[in-house]
């Protein structure tokens, strides 16, 4: 699959969560990591479809269209989405839908990677 088709808008997610049975997982992805993409694996389970829905705001190295097209990249993922804030109202209704989130793993991780960044710069 192109994974550009995995890339969808917030609407068109919603509707297709309303079948089968996904995990979401909400996260900035900035950046993409090995540890990330092992993450993601580890939550692909019981045949369970993986959504990515990359968060925008704050202050990220990459636009969340680069981060979202990385996402799509992983094997693992089914469907990417670029998030906005409502995105909890438009998948509330779904008893089908598991939502994990970590956002201080992931603050943690992308600590951890802008730190090996500057230390293997030598700055």
């Amino acid at each position: 699959m192109d994974t550009r088709e995995k890339i969808v808008v917030l609407s068109d997610a919603a509707e297709r969560l309303r079948t089968g049975k996904w995990t979401v997982v909400p996260g900035l992805f900035d950046p993409l990591t090995a540890t990330q993409a092992k993450r993601l694996h580890g939550l692909k389970e019981g045949g369970r479809k993986l959504a990515a829905f990359v968060e925008q705001g704050g202050e990220t190295l990459l636009p969340a269209e680069a981060r979202a097209a990385l996402v799509a990249a992983l094997r693992d993922v089914d469907l990417v989405c670029i998030a906005h804030g409502e995105w909890r109202k438009m998948i509330a209704d779904s008893q089908r839908v598991r939502v994990v989130e970590d956002p201080d793993g992931e603050a943690s991780r992308s600590a951890e990677f802008v730190k090996f960044v500057v230390e293997r710069q030598g700055t």
